[in-house]
């Protein structure tokens, strides 16, 4: 695929990402005991009218804010399609309006609520907000949510029907949600501090949620700017089905397994879910290992935060030491950080690899 570059991104997570004063400097990190890691909130009045605000959920403040920021930031002045992944979309709207049914007997219902609970709802704002009259689509594909925004926007821009997308995701955890998947085994019975993750040997992972945006392009910008090369999508793969599209990335941009300087993964400390350490371990021996999911938690689109982390990393040339692991084990340090490789399984279903470069 032909290299697409990101020009701009703002992101809005459990970790003090969105003024990103400290890249995820171990004095900022944000360790939850409670099993779920909530966003932190930005002054959404910087970017959101205080007459709408009162109106719009909180999943819509922190997407919207996100794009905001990311749009605000590009200095682009014409955005040629809107494409934004989700889950479950704004939870809080829908759960609402499921609740208004039960209590007045599907009759006098507030449409709000109904309105808000659609998964293209931010997108449309986004597109009054801003004036744009272009392609506008929503991807609500659980844990390929994220990802398909990416591909999509790559074919748009490698056909040339765009020159500038604006891409990301977001999804939001409620009580209600957290405690039905629960009781499903999603996530862990026993309390767990989010720093210790990655070092559990019981069922399930911690909860999460979160928003991020990119603008992406066909041309590139600034120094240092990270593009992605290749981006693969593998539903219940086996061990082999991912060995063999990681050696299908590295023919199709002619490199070896040795020039991966950083592999970014998407482990979320579930006993019962398979960890492909080992296949990577062996195969990428000169690659220090990252993890991202003990720093916000497990959705339907964490991947969103692990592709911003590999795309901040390859920008400012530095790894963060919370992203090491629990035993903060790595290589010596590289002088240069060029190829980075993201795989993140989302409960053994949805998985995937995007390999990044600078």
């Amino acid at each position: 695929m032909k290299p697409i570059y990101i020009i701009s991104s703002a992101c809005i997570s459990p970790q003090h990402t969105f003024e990103a004063i400290d890249f995820l400097s171990d004095a900022s990190i944000v360790n939850a005991r409670n099993n779920v890691l909530y966003c932190i909130e930005p002054d959404f009045k910087q970017f959101i009218n205080p007459v709408q605000i009162r109106r719009m959920s909180r999943a819509l403040k922190i997407g919207f804010s996100a794009a905001m920021k990311c749009i605000n930031e590009s200095e682009i002045k014409e955005i040629d399609a809107i494409i934004i992944g989700t889950g479950k979309g704004c939870l809080e709207d829908t759960e609402a309006f499921l609740h208004s049914i039960k209590q007045y007997h599907e009759s006098a219902l507030n449409p709000t609520h109904f309105i808000h609970s659609t998964y293209n709802q931010l997108n449309g704002m986004i597109a009054l907000n801003k004036k744009i009259n272009s392609y506008n689509v929503t991807y609500a594909h659980r844990g390929f949510s994220f990802e398909h925004t990416l591909v999509d926007a790559s074919l748009l821009l490698a056909e040339g029907e765009a020159n500038h997308v604006l891409a990301g995701s977001f999804d939001e955890m409620t009580l209600e949600h957290f405690t039905v998947k629960k009781v499903w085994g999603y996530w862990k019975v026993e309390p767990i501090e989010s720093k210790d993750l990655l070092l559990s040997k019981t069922p399930g992972t911690i909860a999460g949620e979160g928003s991020a945006f990119f603008i992406l392009g066909n041309q590139k910008t600034k120094q240092n700017q990270a593009f992605i090369k290749s981006i693969r999508t593998m539903y219940k793969p086996t061990a082999e089905e991912i060995a063999f599209q990681i050696d299908s990335i590295l023919q199709e941009n002619d490199l070896l397994s040795s020039d991966i300087d950083v592999l970014m993964l998407g482990n979320n400390g579930n006993s019962n879910q398979q960890h492909h350490d080992l296949l990577f371990a062996d195969k990428f021996l000169n690659a220090n290992f990252l993890y991202f999911k003990h720093l916000c938690g497990e959705f339907d689109t964490a991947s969103q935060f692990g592709f911003w982390l590999s795309t901040q990393i390859l920008e400012k040339q530095q790894i963060p030491k919370a992203l090491y692991g629990p035993n903060n084990q790595h290589k010596e340090e590289k002088k240069e950080i060029k190829q980075v490789l993201f795989y993140n399984n989302y409960f053994e279903l949805n998985q995937s690899l995007i390999l990044l470069s600078v």
